[in-house]
């Protein structure tokens, strides 16, 4: 049972992929790849393209993914790119952008809750959000400082349930050539991604 992995892949596109040339190029395929050790183990991904933080919550009231999260011993996360898409879209003032930060965490707090509840002993690991907006955009400074915030927040928020937190905003900043469109990454900011995650790894994998 030692060498048992059971990965589930919860989120929004990042985690489907999008923009990845192929769905063993996007970060949670790649993840696995690295994570697995026998033919035994599994890997599942529930990443839905446009799924946002409270869309993410709902899916996981789901008695079908509620059994799934008992037996898994990786859980990767990314959420919240949405909600802020939508803001934008909105033309949300800055106070609509506060509400729809404060939101966010709330939403963030519920899923981890839900996810712990579910399965204490998984290791969960939570990508926070990156600008893949170019410099010269009107609110590119305005973002930067906003998702700096939501990322302290999911460093914070994530610690208090023995969660680790992936950062990839210095990782992304005003770097185009690793998107495959306006926001999302192409393989090699899959790449960047899944280093990030295996450099976050708590447990050192056996070879």
């Amino acid at each position: 049972m030692e060498n048992r992995v059971f990965y589930i892949a919860l989120g929004d596109s990042l985690t489907e992929g999008v923009g990845a040339s192929t769905h063993e190029q996007s970060f949670t395929a790649r993840f696995f790849q690295a994570i697995k050790q026998t033919k035994e183990c599994q890997y599942m991904n529930f990443g839905k393209s446009g799924r946002s933080s409270g869309e993410l919550l709902q899916f996981l009231t789901d008695s079908k993914i509620h059994d799934l999260l008992k037996r898994a011993t990786h859980i990767t996360i990314t959420t919240g790119g949405i909600d802020m898409i939508r803001a934008y879209e909105n033309n949300a003032n800055f106070l609509e952008y506060v509400r729809t930060v404060q939101t966010l965490k709330q939403n963030l707090r519920h899923i981890l809750h839900n996810i712990t509840e579910t399965n204490p002993n998984p290791q969960i690991l939570l990508m926070g959000l990156y600008n893949p907006g170019a410099m010269d955009h009107k609110l590119y400074k305005t973002a930067n400082k906003l998702i700096r915030r939501i990322n302290k927040s999911y460093e914070e928020t994530a610690k208090h349930f023995g969660a680790h937190t992936i950062n990839p905003m210095d990782s992304f900043l005003n770097k185009p050539h690793l998107l495959a469109d306006e926001v999302h990454p192409n393989d090699l900011g899959y790449k960047v991604i899944t280093d990030l995650f295996l450099n976050k790894q708590k447990f050192a994998v056996p070879t």
